[in-house]
């Protein structure tokens, strides 16, 4: 009986060191040529999984106001991808309510959204803000611990219409918002809470002017690693179509490349939401559509740590939104 043992043990040692010994094997990448469209006039979002493909694509005019949805912080974005303007009233605070006009409008600078940064909470309700507690809109108070407004803001609607817009406040212990809007005459005055209690899974709330309702336009954070939208470029600055990147998302632009280079590890990569951008594509005027910028490269790290490469390939422009790129995954 012993020796049958020890001989069992030799056995499973031999088979324990020869798998220790086996060769790792390498998976192929695997190459695929990606057909997505934003649609004619680049009317849609589309929220894309380098894993699964197309998550989502909803109407890009559908929002107009949208709440950071994690309670320690006051971040709020407007939509300025659809023209969707704000500015802050010059002449006076949230005391001066009933007098808001929009007298020397024209000479007022508009607010947008900062996309070339590592973080989604720099929403143009934001600017101006100085540090803790001043957060832009509102300041914090040390006694409830809400964010409380102190602002006036107009927001020019892609209708063309104006409103005038209070941050009434941040709650953070109960993870909503307090909004009061109305015409800029006074009519059609409007107080809302807006809870993002239940949507903590995604980056943003979404809020409507239109209809006065909640609108919930983005898919959940891990279900997403790249938005195809129009957004607002400070650089430039005017209005894009472009890529930008989610949260935790790491990117790598490699330029004047072999597009057949597979070396992501070497890249360097960022978290700045913009690293692919827009400038991946130039508007031709001799031929009246776009070039796509040759030997450029993006190597893109999921939420997860998964690598990929993207080589952008085809941008048809407004007419039919239609985009194509090579997609590998490692």
């Amino acid at each position: 009986m012993k020796n049958i043992l020890l001989a069992a043990l030799a056995v499973t040692l031999f088979i324990a060191c020869d798998k220790d010994n086996d060769p790792i094997v390498e998976k192929d990448p695997i190459i695929e040529t990606v057909n997505i469209s934003v649609g004619a006039g680049y009317a849609n979002d589309i929220y894309y999984s380098l894993a699964n493909g197309v998550v989502s694509t909803p109407v890009r005019t559908e929002w107009d106001i949208a709440f950071y949805t994690n309670p320690m912080t006051s971040t709020i974005m407007t939509n300025d991808g659809s023209g969707v303007l704000l500015y802050v009233w010059p002449n006076g605070n949230r005391e001066n309510w009933a007098s808001v006009d929009t007298v020397g409008i024209a000479g007022w600078a508009p607010l947008y959204n900062t996309y070339s940064d590592t973080s989604w909470q720099n929403g143009a309700f934001d600017k101006g803000a100085s540090g803790h507690p001043d957060y832009g809109w509102g300041v914090y108070s040390s006694t409830s611990h809400d964010v409380v407004g102190d602002s006036i803001h107009i927001i020019k609607l892609t209708d063309g219409s104006y409103k005038k817009l209070m941050i009434v406040k941040r709650a953070a212990t109960t993870n909503t918002f307090e909004i009061k809007y109305a015409d800029i005459n006074g009519d059609n005055e409007v107080s809302k809470e807006i809870s993002c209690a239940t949507y903590t899974d995604r980056n943003f709330i979404y809020f409507s002017f239109s209809t006065g309702q909640v609108v919930e336009h983005e898919p959940a954070t891990a279900d997403w690693d790249l938005v195809f939208t129009k957004y607002w470029d400070e650089s430039i600055p005017y209005i894009v179509t472009g890529v930008l990147s989610n949260v935790d998302v790491q990117v790598a632009e490699v330029a004047e490349t072999d597009t057949a280079n597979n070396d992501f590890s070497e890249a360097t990569y960022s978290k700045v939401l913009n690293t692919i951008g827009s400038d991946w594509k130039t508007f031709n005027m001799e031929t009246f559509a776009y070039d796509i910028t040759p030997s450029l490269v993006y190597f893109v790290k999921d939420q997860e740590g998964n690598n990929y490469k993207l080589v952008l390939t085809k941008f048809e422009g407004s007419q039919t939104g239609n985009i194509e790129f090579v997609k590998t995954t490692y």
